[in-house]
């Protein structure tokens, strides 16, 4: 996600959707009410005969609603149009539906960003800016490194085997080695916590048994997955990006810190460290007894629930954000979608 500008006094942030972890972010933070700004399409029609053609418009909804559709990578914002251009395709109070996709700029305006919601905002721009995950794509005769970022992929270069079959036993085994080395090498200083290295034939397992046998793998000092591609190019890591190990990892790296948290909150339960529900809640922040208050992105436009996050500014307490469809969200959703932990 990139903030292209934050006009502060007028309460509106402009930025750019840059993946479907952003469609998801944007939509944490939309409430009823709010107004969002886009580029849409909008069909037209001359006359009541006319069966209409679609025009490139500009408008702004009220939003009633919103939907992340994952499939086709889209969240649909609903709402009622309160502006426009051009004037002539668009019809004021008339309904509605902005599909922002990756790539997309819009405009959010608020009567207030809560310091909680802008920090969900800088949290995914930060996400944005980092490396996520290492991949090594190899076959016998090269390997490719990259990293996923937040905004797409930035490859690295090339690793050759310089293998050949005109090479005595010899020269070819102290070649492989040296090949095998420089991958593992590689995986090192990648600066992630999981590197994934991947690829066609028999490569990719030959070096596992090589840094098995060496000692390399526990070397290289972090999480090492081996996996199966189609090739050791570019498409081979597009490939892994869009298979279910990526998915899985990055799903999981995500909510590390949620079970952490939660598993602190559950266990100051018996003790009263821990408190849960609006009421519950506010008590332990007016008392200052919460160091930390965690609360479910699905009620973040409720009422009661931004009063309590609002008094937890106040009174300078940090605020988590959970994920509502996850497990550790579907845990704090059963102590009324909100818990402190003292």
């Amino acid at each position: 996600m990139k903030v292209i500008r934050f006009y502060e006094a007028e309460g509106r942030l402009r930025l750019r959707a840059d993946t479907t972890d952003d469609l998801w972010t944007i939509q944490r933070i939309l409430f009823p009410d709010d107004l969002v700004k886009s580029e849409s399409l909008r069909k037209f029609k001359s006359s009541e005969s006319d069966q209409g053609e679609m025009k490139e418009v500009v408008i702004t909804v009220r939003v009633e609603k919103t939907e992340l559709d994952k499939t086709a990578n889209r969240l649909r914002v609903m709402g009622k149009i309160v502006e426009g251009r051009p004037l002539d395709y668009i019809k004021l109070n008339s309904y509605h539906t902005l599909n922002i996709a990756p790539g997309d700029e819009l405009t959010i305006t608020k009567p207030e960003w809560h310091d909680y919601i802008v920090n969900v905002v800088r949290s995914a721009v930060s996400d944005t800016k980092k490396a996520r995950l290492g991949m090594i794509v190899v076959d016998d005769e090269r390997a490719l490194p990259a990293y996923l970022l937040g905004y797409g992929i930035e490859f690295r270069n090339e690793i050759y085997s310089r293998l050949s079959k005109r090479m005595s036993q010899k020269d070819f085994q102290e070649a492989e080695r040296k090949f095998f080395q420089a991958v593992l090498d590689t995986a090192a200083g990648m600066d992630v916590d999981t590197v994934i290295i991947a690829g066609p034939g028999f490569t990719k397992d030959d070096i596992k048994k090589f840094g098995e046998r060496g000692g390399g793998l526990k070397k290289v000092g972090k999480r090492v997955i081996f996996d199966s591609t189609s090739n050791a190019d570019r498409p081979g890591v597009y490939e892994l990006i869009k298979g279910d190990r990526v998915a899985d990892i990055l799903q999981r790296e995500r909510i590390t810190v949620e079970f952490r948290l939660m598993e602190e909150f559950l266990a100051g339960l018996e003790s009263g460290r821990s408190r849960y529900g609006t009421g519950g809640v506010n008590g332990a922040i007016d008392s200052y007894e919460a160091k930390v208050v965690m609360v479910n992105d699905n009620v973040l436009g409720d009422k009661p629930t931004q009063e309590v996050l609002a008094n937890a500014e106040r009174r300078g307490v940090k605020i988590e954000v959970f994920n509502s469809d996850d497990e550790v969200g579907a845990q704090l959703k059963g102590f009324g979608n909100i818990g402190a932990i003292g």
